[in-house]
């Protein structure tokens, strides 16, 4: 319930101010988008399947359940991803540079980020990799175990990994310690010509905030 109002809330804010948004803004949508899709399509069946002590549904829902977990988890990350390198080109570049950054730009970029998810998605429906419940039967997933009992399973659950996880992690994290350095370097610049007191505590929250 909090997941569907607390995104859906942002929706309705979003439409009700659509003129005003700015380019970046939109990946913020496209989040909520992917959490209340998650919500919606994975959680009555989840929570169901919890209380029962064993998933309520067949192989089809299982499958179901998998793809959709799949689809806007990895919609969630990439998004996640794109914005922490925008925030860092925006931070890193002139003004002039920054509006570059155009609407039809980050429209591109999320329809990038839905075909980029959707592929991952049914990759397990096609032959490489597989959806199975999880070890505690009362959800499904990608077929974890497979990695040691399949040169199949152990391909997709590799690459995947490397590429829908860990590559987006350390892109997040590369930029937001650049934004940190940045903002760093720019206040030690205003300590060292004394234009603003108490530039030091200033410079930490800052850079804690970014």
């Amino acid at each position: 319930f909090l997941t569907i109002l607390g995104n859906s809330a942002v929706l309705a804010t979003a439409v009700k101010r659509s003129s005003l948004l700015k380019s970046p803004e939109l990946l913020t949508v496209n989040l909520a988008v992917a959490d209340i899709g998650m919500a919606i399509s994975m959680y009555p069946l989840a929570i169901a399947s919890a209380w029962n002590h064993a998933w309520l549904g067949g192989d089809a829902s299982c499958i179901y359940y998998a793809l959709m977990g799949f689809l806007f988890g990895v919609c969630s990350m990439m998004t996640l991803c794109a914005m922490a390198v925008i925030r860092f080109l925006v931070t890193n570049s002139s003004k002039s540079n920054s509006k570059k950054i155009t609407k039809n730009t980050v429209r591109i970029l999320i329809t990038f980020i839905w075909l980029y998810s959707l592929l991952w998605a049914i990759l397990p429906l096609v032959g490489w990799g597989y959806y199975g419940p999880e070890p505690f039967g009362i959800s499904c997933t990608i077929a974890w175990s497979k990695f040691h009992n399949s040169s199949n399973g152990f391909s997709f659950i590799l690459s995947m990994f490397l590429l829908c996880t860990v590559l987006p992690a350390l892109t997040i994290v590369a930029c937001y310690l650049g934004i940190a350095w940045k903002v760093h370097k720019a206040y030690q610049e205003i300590q060292n010509i004394n234009r603003i007191p108490n530039a030091a505590k200033l410079e930490k929250k800052l850079t804690l905030v970014s």
